[in-house]
């Protein structure tokens, strides 16, 4: 036996004993995935992997030598779901990633790999989206605009309707914003093992352990820059925050759709339809 096989030998019977479950982690912007992500990686160390928005988006734009990149910022979406398959076929054990929920991956998948998210309240999620992307210039999901100017934007639009895109899986060209849609995504959310709130990460971290069998340490990473177009909710009017409320309807629906009055999830894990 050659030394690279047999390191990989010992690699899986050390993963058996530590690590064994599968999972797909998937990460929702701005609702603390990056301090989850970390944590599991760290558990999982050598059977792991995870796909980035921008290397993803980068590596889209040279292959297809487009520019159009409000566009792009949607069919992008298609790649990164055939990189995560790319990930579960290859065996990958941590599988932690920015990528849409995909029915062919759980049906695929789900009898071997746990399916795990957690979420934000959704106007909380939406403003710390709108800070932490407005202040990155350069990068690809910059936001020029002040707040007040982007609430009147497409592109603010589909963010309010970031859990849709996310669960939904309906083609890119679909409209996110219906009740069909939403009701997609409550559908399929309702098939994952773990579904946290970022607002209870120790009962997410409970979750995990009873799930996948590993104790995680979650902690607070990547916050938005400071600057001076931030907000705060408590800067907002009464009129701002009943716009915010209205755009970020759809993913107000999936949100009081997975959980209830008490904060508990509704649902118990169900497989995701079409499997």
């Amino acid at each position: 036996m050659d030394l690279i096989n047999h390191a990989r030998q010992m690699n899986s019977r050390f993963l058996d004993r530590f690590s064994k479950q599968r999972f797909v982690f998937h990460h929702v912007p701005k609702c603390g995935g990056t301090s989850v992500g970390r944590a599991l990686r760290m558990r999982y160390l050598t059977s792991q992997a995870t796909v980035k928005p921008e290397p993803s988006f980068r590596a889209f734009k040279a292959f297809s030598g487009r520019t159009d990149t409000e566009q792009m910022l949607i069919d992008v979406i298609n790649l990164r779901k055939q990189m995560m398959l790319y990930l579960l076929y290859d065996d990958v054990r941590c599988v932690s990633l920015h990528v849409p929920f995909s029915r062919a991956a759980y049906r695929e998948f789900h009898q071997t790999y746990k399916f795990i998210t957690i979420l934000r309240e959704p106007v909380a999620r939406f403003i710390s989206h709108y800070n932490w992307s407005s202040g990155r210039p350069g990068s690809h999901g910059y936001i020029e605009e002040s707040f007040d100017e982007f609430l009147t934007s497409e592109r603010a639009w589909r963010m309010g309707a970031e859990y849709v895109e996310m669960f939904a899986d309906l083609p890119t060209s679909a409209d996110i914003r219906t009740s069909e849609a939403v009701n997609m995504a409550i559908s399929n959310l309702a098939a994952f093992d773990v579904i946290g709130r970022l607002d209870d990460l120790e009962g997410f971290a409970k979750d995990i352990h009873s799930n996948l069998g590993v104790r995680v340490k979650i902690g607070h990473e990547n916050k938005a820059p400071g600057g001076a177009k931030n907000v705060s909710t408590k800067d907002l009017s009464p009129e701002q925050m009943e716009k915010i409320r209205d755009v970020c309807a759809p993913d107000i629906a999936v949100w009081n759709g997975v959980f209830g009055p008490d904060g508990k999830r509704l649902t118990q894990p169900a497989c995701a339809p079409g499997t």
